[in-house]
């Protein structure tokens, strides 16, 4: 009986690996995960070239609800997609940033606020919230931001 030789097995392993990521990362527009920015001052400036408001999540490595937030509420695809979709999203350790946790008056984990491009306020939501409640309050932010917009005569 004739034997393949193992290198053939891992190269043709290897590709099909390889052929599976590429296709998945085209994909690109349906993932389901969170377009997090790395900090805030990258978040400000996507927002401001793509006229987006900047969705804030403040959280900690030892705050339980957050951690149920992550899990249960901004993995759902629905709600990943349209954040995506709507805000430049940024990700705050309030350990790692107590400043800016400080001037934008967070009292309690976790908390999301979101802020149009020029730092208007659009919206303030406090403690864990489930997919539906929490698409519901950050879609009246948006509609904040489109009157806001309109307000001062800006396009979006």
């Amino acid at each position: 009986m004739h034997q393949i030789p193992r290198r053939s097995v891992l190269l043709s392993a290897l590709g099909i690996c390889l052929a599976a990521g590429r296709e998945a990362w085209a994909v690109g527009p349906e993932t389901k995960a969170i377009h997090w920015q790395a900090n805030l001052k990258d978040a400000h400036k996507v927002a401001l070239q793509r006229n987006m408001p900047i969705m804030l999540v403040f959280g900690a490595d030892w705050c339980g609800y957050c951690k149920k937030l992550e899990k249960t509420t901004l993995s759902n695809p629905q709600l990943a997609k349209y954040i995506n979709n709507t805000f430049v999203p940024v990700h705050i350790d309030v350990d790692e940033n107590e400043k800016i946790a400080e001037i934008l008056e967070v009292k309690s984990l976790p908390c999301t606020i979101i802020l149009s491009p020029n730092a208007d306020l659009l919206g303030r939501l406090e403690g864990f919230m489930k997919p539906a409640p929490m698409l519901e309050k950050l879609t009246s932010a948006s509609k904040r931001y489109s009157e806001v917009q309109q307000a001062g005569g800006q396009k979006r």
